[in-house]
C-alpha cells in the first residue's frame, strides 16, 4: 500500500499497515514495525502519543483525500473502531 493509494473500505489490517508504515518512517514507536497488533489495541496502548496521533491523522487524510475533524481520533479508540469510523466518515462525505 502506498501513501497515494486510496482505500474505499477500511479494515483493521489497513489501519495496522498505516501504523507500521509510519513506524518504519520513524514517526511512531519502532516496536510497531514488527510487533503484534490487533484490532482491540488502542492508540494509547500501542504507545502512540498525541504527536503520533497527529501523524496518523495526517496520513489518513492523505490516503482518503478527506480532512478529518479534530475529534476524529481519540487515543482510547481501538484500531477496529478507527476502521469503522473511517468507513462511516467516508460514507458520510459521499
Amino acid at each position: 500500500m502506498t501513501n497515494n493509494q486510496k482505500i474505499t473500505i477500511w479494515t483493521t489490517q489497513d489501519v495496522v499497515e498505516v501504523l507500521r508504515s509510519l513506524a518504519r518512517e520513524e514517526e511512531l514507536p519502532e516496536h510497531l514495525v514488527t510487533g503484534e497488533i490487533t484490532g482491540a489495541d488502542t492508540v494509547d496502548s500501542l504507545g502512540i502519543d498525541s504527536l503520533g496521533g497527529v501523524y496518523l491523522i495526517e496520513r489518513l487524510e492523505e490516503m482518503t483525500g478527506l480532512l478529518m475533524p479534530d475529534e476524529f481520533l481519540d487515543l482510547d479508540y481501538n484500531l477496529a473502531g478507527i476502521a469503522e469510523r473511517l468507513n462511516k466518515f467516508i460514507q458520510d462525505e459521499k
